[in-house]
């Protein structure tokens, strides 16, 4: 790689991060079009860097491109972020099984701290960006060692992220955070066959109500993505 594609490519890297950054924090909320002379005068670069930057956004979901037309920050349908946290959902139950059986006994006190906090806020009002709820599965999950899943992962964060701020007010936290109390027994003893039975039960009760009621709040079909079937009763 020359000098010269090296300085561009961390060029783009850094435009792209910035208006990632912008858009999960609320700074460019969805439906917001990005024009380009407003761009480069906030970014202080030309037209080239912003281009590469958007059509790598574009890729994740975030932006929509339109050629000629327009381009703006995604609006994630309940449809879409149903589909994208089925999906998210597989991945990171791989991942925390590995971060489980590899947890450290010194970081317990991380994850209570954590539980805590999430049982003393409504997730209505989570701020804008990465939530508790984000923080207590990262601490898991940084510990899994099988970098392709974590990049895998990582790939599907930032449309899970925009979905999750538009529809956040649907969450309960009750049943996470009884979730994530049971959660932390499992990385005490490393126990991943726990972990597993625990998580299917997660994904067909909690996680199941919650995508169904969002979804048929807009007026969609109950969604009956990869969550398990529903426990009986």
């Amino acid at each position: 790689m020359t000098e010269d594609t090296a300085a561009r490519t961390l060029l783009r890297e850094r435009i792209y991060g910035q208006i990632l950054r912008a858009i999960l924090d609320g700074t460019l909320e969805p439906g917001l079009r990005l024009r380009d002379d407003e761009l480069i005068s906030w970014l202080d670069t030309s037209r080239a860097p912003i281009r590469e930057a958007l059509a790598q956004l574009a890729e994740l979901g975030v932006v929509e491109m339109s050629p000629n037309r327009f381009t703006k920050v995604a609006q994630v349908s309940p449809l879409l972020y149903a589909q994208s946290a089925a999906v998210w959902a597989t991945l990171v139950t791989r991942a925390m099984h590995w971060g489980i059986l590899a947890f450290p006994a010194d970081e317990l006190a991380t994850l209570e701290s954590l539980n805590a906090e999430l049982d003393e806020v409504d997730p209505a009002d989570f701020p804008p960006g990465p939530t508790v709820i984000d923080r207590f599965v990262g601490q898991i999950v940084k510990h899994c060692s099988n970098v392709v899943l974590l990049d895998s992962i990582r790939i599907h964060n930032a449309l899970l992220q925009l979905g999750v701020n538009s529809y956040k007010g649907f969450m309960k936290s009750e049943p996470i955070h009884a979730y994530f109390t049971e959660l932390i027994r499992r990385c005490r003893d490393h126990d991943v066959t726990g972990f597993e039975a625990g998580m299917r039960v997660f994904l067909a009760g909690p996680m199941h109500d919650f995508v169904e009621e969002m979804t048929v709040y807009y007026g969609y079909e109950k969604y009956e993505g990869s969550y398990g079937a529903r426990p009986a009763e």
